[in-house]
């Protein structure tokens, strides 16, 4: 496996990564110094099982891909599970369990905007989030939303965040001022038996759960983030640091940031594996047929410079919503909550055949399909 510059010359990095994680932070502020165990440097990293999505993080955890690149520093991983109906992934950050993980960035921006200390490091994956309408329904697309009631995960998840940016496209309001639709959250579990029910008109799910869905109930899908134009190349899950880690130990956010982006470029050359692992460490349930062809569809190649321009869209064109505040300085935030840091390339891409990693670098904005 490749060593980066990063790793030959950390000390030179260290210095210069101190420098422009300072001008980027906001909200530093650490009651207790950064994790150690016996002098060791620890990084704690945020998990949750039962989503396919979060493959990257199963496979850089159970093939080790956490641990090389932090151990090559002098380092340790340990694992933070966040577990569904206790402490949220930002609750957890604040109270400062966890200095770095993965997770639905558009979650957590206005959480960011009111002072949740995280920057962005990657782009992950592009596409795991659905909407449908019963298969009988006269909704045909997005722009027959007008009027209905749409039942979600959660009233800040990010199906709802792409969802208000795709019913602004279409001239339907989203704002406190115009608000033409109606959201209402459900537990994941219970939102197709919502939309079966005649509760709400329509839904927007996070896989498996979306496709178990439709394949269940013969819903129709009216969205699909992984394929449509607007979406297709924006990231709906991407890597975080800490503003902690971040200043206290820059050479550990980096070192976890090449980590997932290597993981994410195994999911992507190694579908079928990955699924395996899930299902193997009991991650993930589910019939192997199945989750295979999922982590397929998704596109799992990691990008920072697309990563960043997802962030950027969705923020600016949020603020333009009235979902992010008018008085906040809209190109700060982009420039804070996003972050480039030294020894971590764009991406990587992985060779099955040789069983190695490559990096990738230059700026990307957009794939080839």
């Amino acid at each position: 496996m490749k060593k980066t510059s990063f790793q030959k010359n950390a000390r030179k990095f260290a210095g210069i990564t101190m420098l422009v994680a300072a001008s980027a932070l906001i909200s530093c502020k650490g009651k207790e110094a950064n994790s150690e165990v016996a002098g060791q440097k620890v990084v704690r990293i945020n998990f949750q099982t039962g989503g396919l999505c979060a493959a990257p993080v199963h496979v850089a955890m159970k093939m080790g891909l956490f641990d090389e690149e932090l151990a090559a520093i002098g380092q340790k991983a340990e694992y933070v599970q966040v577990v569904e109906g206790g402490a949220t992934l930002a609750e957890m950050i604040g109270s400062g369990k966890v200095d770095a993980g993965y997770g639905l960035y558009a979650t957590q921006l206005q959480a960011m905007e009111n002072g949740l200390p995280i920057s962005y490091t990657s782009g992950i994956h592009v596409g795991c989030t659905k909407y449908y309408v019963k298969g009988d329904s006269p909704i045909n697309s997005v722009k027959d939303l007008r009027g209905k009631k749409i039942g979600v995960p959660g009233l800040a998840d990010s199906s709802v965040m792409n969802l208000k940016r795709k019913l602004m496209d279409e001239g339907i309001g989203v704002t406190a001022e115009n608000n033409e639709v109606e959201f209402v959250a459900y537990a994941s579990s219970d939102l197709a038996i919502a939309l079966n029910n005649g509760a709400v008109d329509a839904i927007g799910a996070h896989d498996p759960v979306a496709t178990k869905g439709e394949q269940a109930y013969g819903f129709k899908k009216i969205l699909d983030t992984g394929t449509d134009e607007k979406f297709r190349n924006e990231y709906c899950c991407q890597q975080f640091v800490t503003h902690k880690l971040l200043k206290e130990n820059p050479e550990g956010a980096a070192a976890v940031t090449r980590a997932l982006q290597k993981a994410s470029a195994f999911v992507q050359a190694e579908p079928r594996a990955a699924a395996q692992l899930q299902i193997e460490n009991d991650l993930v349930g589910g019939d192997l047929d199945f989750n295979a062809a999922l982590l397929e569809e998704l596109n799992f190649i990691p990008s920072r410079s697309l990563g960043k321009r997802t962030f950027a869209a969705a923020a600016r064109q949020l603020q333009s919503a009235g979902i992010l505040k008018p008085t906040t300085d809209i190109e700060k935030f982009i420039a804070q909550g996003y972050i480039e840091l030294f020894g971590v390339p764009d991406g990587y891409s992985y060779d099955k055949a040789t069983k190695t990693y490559k990096e990738i670098n230059g700026e990307r904005t957009g794939f080839d399909f």
